[in-house]
């Protein structure tokens, strides 16, 4: 159970702002360790190890803490060699070392651990996110949005892997498949009550790529309205009134990028 709790925890953090990240990753963190107090022997337990300090190495590379990020991602590696020793069948521990081994940069091991791992558990939404992951290292979007969308028939409600399918059919210049996916994102999280401004970014950057500004401001308002702590947002719009020539409005979200703004001193009330 604190494994499963620990799983959940990591995955929950992609839908969340830096600042929850750390924290619930921490929260993560702890749990996997209590898993494997209670049991050492638990190839399971160390698989999830490897996937929470995995992200949490990921996190602190996006903050710029380097040392620490190569230190937890050492660890990582470790209670993935550890998971596959004590089970060398254990599907989701081959795909979380192959995690670590894309995020070390071991492209050919992660492409084969990833192949084996979706092969010995099709059934897993983790098998076939990961080697979405290795193939679109290799720039492979097709084949990578197969896979997405195998994992999402796994486990539908979990929005970020509709986001990411939205994000490689945009990669591919599909934009309405893209807006598509991200719409869907949005819906299933109304649908679940669940408040995450992260669709509504993907959906105004892929209007931006085909120069529509104002629906593109309008998606990242709506993003500014459910997370207005969030700097990276304000600065979203920024650009964008920067693109549409609104220097003006550009000017007070650009300074709450910068500075940061609190809920009441949101300048998307006024504006």
């Amino acid at each position: 159970l604190y494994a499963d709790l620990a799983r959940i925890q990591t995955y929950s953090t992609s839908m969340m702002a830096t600042e929850g990240k750390f924290i619930r990753l921490e929260e993560a963190k702890l749990n996997i360790e209590q898993a494997i107090l209670l049991d050492g022997y638990n190839s399971y337990a160390f698989a999830v190890q490897s996937l929470v300090l995995d992200w949490y190495s990921s996190n602190l590379s996006v903050i710029g803490d380097f040392d620490a990020a190569d230190r937890m991602l050492a660890d990582a590696a470790q209670a993935a060699v550890r998971a596959v020793q004590l089970d060398n069948t254990n599907a989701l521990a081959l795909a979380f070392q192959a995690e670590v081994y894309l995020d070390q940069f071991r492209f050919t091991d992660a492409i084969q651990l990833a192949e084996i791992a979706v092969e010995r558990g099709p059934h897993l939404m983790d098998t076939h996110r990961v080697y979405a992951l290795v193939l679109e290292s290799t720039q492979n979007y097709a084949e990578a949005i197969d896979e997405y969308k195998a994992a999402a028939e796994i486990n539908p409600n979990l929005t970020f892997l509709y986001i990411s399918i939205g994000q490689y059919y945009r990669q591919l210049a599909l934009y309405e498949q893209a807006l598509d996916y991200f719409a869907l994102a949005a819906q299933i999280n109304e649908l679940l009550e669940f408040s995450d401004p992260l669709p509504y970014i993907a959906i105004a950057k892929t209007y931006v790529r085909q120069g529509e500004f104002f629906i593109a401001a309008r998606n990242a308002q709506k993003a500014i309205e459910l997370a207005p702590e969030v700097p990276d947002y304000y600065g979203q719009l920024g650009d964008i009134f920067v693109r549409s020539r609104n220097y003006e409005g550009a000017i007070p979200v650009l300074k709450c990028a910068i500075e940061g703004c609190t809920a009441e001193e949101n300048p998307e009330q006024t504006i």
